[in-house]
């Protein structure tokens, strides 16, 4: 490419030099040569008017001498300047013939000199001639100066013969001067033209080859980059070169080596602390606040009854995968809905709801909505009990759920050696103790009321009880969680009306119609627990009656 643009080069600057020597020729020499014999055609036919006005007064009486001596004085005046002009013109033709790079323009040249001095010779003649004349008119012979006055005429066509002549041919010197300037012009057009073709060509072909060099191992990188996005890590890029692409590729391989190794300690301690808590540690960052700090959250504590009866049986092995299927069976609604799991106790399950997993007002709603999830899944938990029993076995599973909302401490816990992301606070005891609740009152989820309050448009609940709880002095309002909001059926929604009327009867002490209602219960579900624990209870304060200040609320001896 280089060595074609050279020629280009080469070539455009010899045709262009010869369009500055036509140039310069017409500038320099035919342009003033053709001024010069313009300005000899007109001293010329200034002196023959002259030399005729000499004739003509010679033919007037009286004789005017003076006008006679005034026209010879003009005529040899335009003479010599007709001799002047010549002289340059002949000196300029000289100069150019001698100067003209381009041998058809010395040729010329050499050709109008003969005429000029042609030219010159027959003007010498025609004055010489015209002298003649004047001497005999002076002497008074006339007639003879007539004669020769003959011939001066035709020395004065022959003179504008010439001039007419080398006119011509320097009109056609001047043409094709100019035709040639403009053939090595459109000659310079023409291969530009072409060059400008084939260099795009010829670029486009390169930069083609260039282009696909570059984009094909960027397209690997882009492919592999894919891959990773859509959680692949196994993607390698091929390394072909060793260019700022090949070095590209070797820092790809070497980020996901280091993203493997990244995704392998997350699996790996994944599986002991929630996976959002190890990715907020390995990067460093502040979305996730691993220094303590007060805020409301949600807790959660869950467990089942009867796993003790069928542990008895399993081998040790046995056990621990029958305890690793349960906990992950029951632990998954809690991932599932943005909980952190905190940690297991044999076969409790503690998880908590809050910011910054959560929003700052929807992780109570998401807990019950875990809670709705754990208990969807009792029929899959019986079945897999029942298989580790053996399939002739009824296995009796009951799920007992707390959850409290409150003011917690969130953040690492724990030695120097060894931390925990958990939290701690009273609404912690009160979640567990809650759980203990949702067993005496035969329930499967009960709710603090901190935590109906935040769920409220989302679920459906009923009233239980306003108790105290063992190590609590403030009484606690709970509620039992019955599904979501317009999702539960007409006998549960017939249940908790008639509960609710005969909660109102029982606080206001009025045992017989506390005591129909709490029927009314039974008969719509007779396995309703608070309403035959309430009935218990009204048998009993019926028999001993509280006193006339009673507040209705129930202190719990048991955890």
């Amino acid at each position: 490419m280089l060595g074609l643009m050279l020629l280009v080069v080469y070539v455009s600057s010899n045709r262009l030099r010869k369009v500055n020597q036509e140039i310069t020729g017409l500038a320099d020499y035919t342009i003033p040569i053709t001024n010069f014999v313009a300005k000899i055609n007109v001293h010329a036919l200034e002196q023959e008017r002259h030399s005729e006005r000499v004739l003509k007064l010679y033919e007037i009486e009286p004789l005017n001498l003076e006008r006679i001596e005034e026209e010879k004085r003009l005529f040899e005046q335009r003479g010599d300047r007709v001799d002047e002009e010549l002289a340059e013109a002949i000196h300029l033709v000289d100069q150019a013939a001698t100067q003209a790079q381009i041998s058809t323009n010395r040729q010329k040249w050499t050709q109008i000199k003969p005429i000029l001095e042609q030219i010159e010779a027959e003007h010498q003649e025609f004055h010489d001639q015209t002298l003649a004349v004047f001497e005999l008119l002076a002497a008074s012979k006339f007639e003879e100066a007539h004669q020769l006055e003959a011939g001066l005429d035709s020395e004065a066509d022959q003179f504008n013969q010439e001039i007419g002549d080398v006119f011509l041919e320097l009109e056609e010197f001047t043409v094709e001067a100019a035709a040639a300037a403009e053939g090595h012009q459109e000659a310079v057009q023409r291969l530009s033209r072409v060059v400008a073709t084939f260099a795009t060509a010829f670029g486009l072909l390169s930069a083609s080859v260039v282009t696909a060099g570059l984009v094909k191992p960027v397209r690997r990188l882009t492919q592999s980059t894919q891959v990773i996005r859509q959680g692949n890590l196994d993607a390698q890029v091929e390394v072909t070169t060793r260019d700022e692409i090949g070095s590209l590729a070797r820092s790809f391989n070497t980020m996901v080596d280091e993203l493997r190794l990244k995704k392998k300690l997350e699996d790996t301690f994944g599986k002991y602390v929630d996976p959002r808590v190890v990715k907020s540690l390995m990067a460093q960052s502040e979305g996730a606040h691993t220094e303590g700090e007060r805020q409301v959250m949600t807790v959660f504590f869950s467990d089942i009854d009867g796993f003790s009866a069928i542990t008895d049986t399993l081998t040790p092995d046995e056990l621990v995968e029958v305890t690793n299927q349960y906990l992950t069976l029951m632990s998954a609604p809690i991932s599932d809905y943005s909980g952190v799991i905190d940690k297991f106790i044999r076969t409790m399950v503690m998880g908590f709801w809050g910011p910054p997993f959560t929003g700052e007002t929807n992780h109570a709603q998401l807990a019950c909505c875990a809670a709705l999830e754990q208990i969807a899944r009792l029929g899959k938990l019986c079945q897999l009990m029942a298989e580790a029993a053996g399939k002739t076995v009824q296995v009796p599973i009951k799920l007992h759920i707390g959850i409290a909302t409150g003011s917690l401490v969130v953040g690492n816990m724990g030695s120097a050696a060894a931390k925990s992301y958990t939290v701690m606070g009273d609404t912690v005891n009160t979640a567990s103790r809650l759980k203990g609740v949702s067993k005496q009152y035969g329930t499967q989820v009960i709710l603090a009321e901190e935590t109906y309050q935040m769920a409220a448009e989302a679920v459906e609940v009923r009233e239980v009880d306003l108790i105290q709880v063992v190590g609590k002095q403030e009484p606690v309002r709970v509620y039992e969680l019955l599904g979501r909001k317009g999702e539960i059926s007409e006998n549960a929604i017939a249940l908790r009306d008639s509960f609710e009327e005969g909660l109102k009867a029982y606080r206001q002490q009025d045992w017989e119609e506390a005591q129909q209602c709490f029927e009314k219960c039974l008969h719509i579900n007779g396995t309703d627990g608070p309403a035959d624990l309430y009935l218990q209870r009204v048998q009993t304060l019926r028999e001993s009656p509280p006193a006339p200040d009673w507040d209705g609320v129930w202190r719990l001896t048991k955890k």
